[in-house]
């Protein structure tokens, strides 16, 4: 490995992303034969074969997977490292990556960023909207600077710090159209439920809390984003499932109600996840300025 030529990684790497030749060679500005030349060499010198090569276009190898994944490893380091880097030099010129779902963003975290931005107008914001996994495997990778995220929250990896931010309400909401009452959840069995989708962490917690009551809602229909439910809440296609603030502003305009009923629903608890070694110096402004954590 000692005697391998850094350009070769660099080409094997776009190669490998590509799954062509062709394409790699239009990225790179460089010619499809010398590409080609390169890998050759490449397999030469690591004493293994790294593409399966077919009429249909190439592959990888089992140790063409191996080298894959250890180069991208390197790569996603070296993009943390010179994020680090500008950070350090120039503060208000940074980048901030934050992976966060969109439901948390609208019930929690806008605010905040409209704040932030108010007095540091020349970091950029960029949000990364994936499920909880997901947005915990690019932390992992350094692909983004930390992750807001509610509970439950299950990783295997235990350099990640996992620090509760707040409490958001849930509720059930109807349709003005609706003038039925309810007064607990054993009477919205019978009703048409409109819920967020099963993966999802409001959605859990809210099945463990029925499950203790016995209590059995049946969705009509299970929505991926939060607009989706008060949407179909609003038509009167069913009693949906939300967090309450997101709906405040719909109560108080007399378009929806909220159902009051006597159990406790459970909350949205929001969390901090982050890799401490690895937060840009705009990151840590970002959560000293707007995030208040539990140490």
């Amino acid at each position: 490995m000692n005697n391998v030529n850094l350009n070769s990684l660099r080409i094997f790497l776009e190669v490998a992303s590509s799954k062509s030749f062709l394409d790699a060679s239009n990225k790179l500005f460089i010619s499809q034969p010398a590409i080609s030349k390169s890998m050759s060499k490449l397999e030469e010198e690591l004493n293994t074969q790294l593409f399966y090569r077919a009429n249909k276009g190439i592959s990888l190898t089992p140790s063409g997977e191996i080298l894959y994944e250890y180069l991208q490893k390197m790569h996603d380091l070296l993009l943390s490292c010179q994020r680090v880097l500008v950070s350090i030099n120039d503060i208000e010129q940074g980048r901030i990556i934050i992976g966060v779902q969109s439901h948390i963003v609208r019930n929690y975290l806008m605010d905040k960023i409209a704040a932030f931005r108010l007095r540091h107008p020349k970091i950029v914001i960029e949000l990364i909207d994936m499920s909880t996994n997901f947005l915990i495997e690019r932390l992992e990778q350094r692909k983004v600077d930390f992750v807001v995220d509610s509970s439950p929250i299950d990783t295997v990896y235990n350099n990640i710090e996992i620090k509760p931010i707040c409490s958001l309400n849930t509720c059930f909401v109807k349709s003005k159209e609706n003038k039925k009452t309810y007064n607990n959840l054993k009477e919205l069995e019978k009703e048409d439920i409109i819920l967020p989708v099963s993966r999802s962490s409001i959605r859990k917690n809210l099945n463990i809390c029925c499950n203790n009551l016995d209590v059995s809602l049946k969705p009509i229909l299970e929505f991926e984003t939060e607009e989706l439910i008060i949407d179909a809440t609003r038509k009167n296609l069913g009693i949906g499932y939300v967090v309450k603030s997101a709906i405040q502003y719909l109560v108080d305009s007399n378009i929806l109600d909220y159902i009051d009923i006597k159990e406790d629903l459970p909350k949205m608890e929001i969390n901090l996840l982050y890799i401490n070694n690895y937060l840009t110096n705009a990151a840590k402004l970002f959560i000293k300025e707007e995030i208040e954590y539990e140490d």
